[in-house]
């Protein structure tokens, strides 16, 4: 090896990659330039002497060497962090929650409040982002739990509620007779675009996707412009400018679920579905 010793930050940073996909995302989950994530993983191939990561499209693929050094580094990490949680007194510990765009808003204050009042001495730190990557994030154990919207509405049996699925536009949007529905989505990955996709055959009618974002204020300001309309989640209202499409009709049901990594405790999980749930139907969470 050209150096012996491996430092916390670069394979904190090395995990974050790996667990979030690429670099401008892990940059973001660990509030740092892309640029700093770059040099960390940079500090590490010259460590070890070999190549960690190599480009593949958009993404990154591990080399060999770099999946080895990996695995090493969850294990080093995890006991640096319970070193630190044992040996450090008063050091205020960091919750990491994920919440989905749609909807949060009205979810997340009951959320929030519920997590403080079970965890008094923690700091809850919050991360929006699509569900797909919540999921993932959660199952990895990168975040400690998320609120998640499933757009296929199946597993009703793990949700705290379910929601409507509707038509929106910009207010005033008129359908044109005949001419083809002008779509906007949101780019894949996206649990919304299948029930989409799924509505718009079971309607029987010509469409076109005239626009696609990668998130919900993108998603917005196409609709705003009057570029088409988008099958939405109505949770709570919506904004300014946008209203449902009348003609339209409502389609199916998607479920909102609340999802924990392995070893949470679980009155936290518990005390957030319910949380979730209460502000799902209008009435305030309650106060353990």
């Amino acid at each position: 090896m050209a150096s012996s010793t491996l430092d916390i930050a670069p394979l904190r940073s090395l995990v974050a990659v790996a667990d979030c996909g690429g670099f401008h995302r892990a940059a973001a989950v660990l509030h740092l330039t892309q640029s700093a994530v770059s040099q960390h993983v940079r500090k590490l191939e010259t460590a070890v002497g070999e190549p960690m990561v190599r480009r593949s499209g958009r993404g990154v693929v591990f080399t060999d060497k770099g999946a080895q050094l990996l695995a090493h580094a969850r294990r080093i990490l995890a006991a640096h962090d319970a070193a630190v949680d044992d040996l450090i007194v008063g050091q205020e510990r960091t919750l990491a929650l994920g919440v989905t765009e749609h909807g949060a808003d009205l979810i997340l204050p009951s959320i929030t409040t519920a997590l403080r009042n079970h965890l008094s001495d923690w700091s809850v730190r919050v991360r929006f982002d699509r569900n797909v990557y919540l999921a993932e994030s959660v199952d990895r154990g990168s975040m400690d739990l998320a609120v998640i919207l499933d757009g296929s509405g199946l597993d009703r049996a793990n949700a705290v509620g379910t929601v409507r699925l509707q038509w929106v536009a910009a207010r005033g949007y008129k359908l044109s007779p005949g001419e083809s529905l002008q779509i906007m989505t949101f780019t894949e990955p996206c649990t919304l675009r299948a029930p989409m996709f799924s509505a718009l055959y079971t309607l029987g009618r010509q469409y076109q996707i005239v626009g696609e974002s990668p998130d919900l204020s993108g998603l917005y300001a196409g609709l705003r412009s009057g570029l088409g309309m988008a099958l939405l989640p109505i949770i709570g209202w919506l904004p300014d400018g946008i209203a449902p499409v009348e003609s339209m009709p409502a389609a199916n049901l998607a479920t909102l679920s609340v999802v924990g990594r392995r070893g949470l405790d679980p009155d936290v999980l518990t005390a957030v579905e319910e949380a979730a749930r209460e502000a799902l139907s209008g009435e305030p969470a309650a106060i353990p």
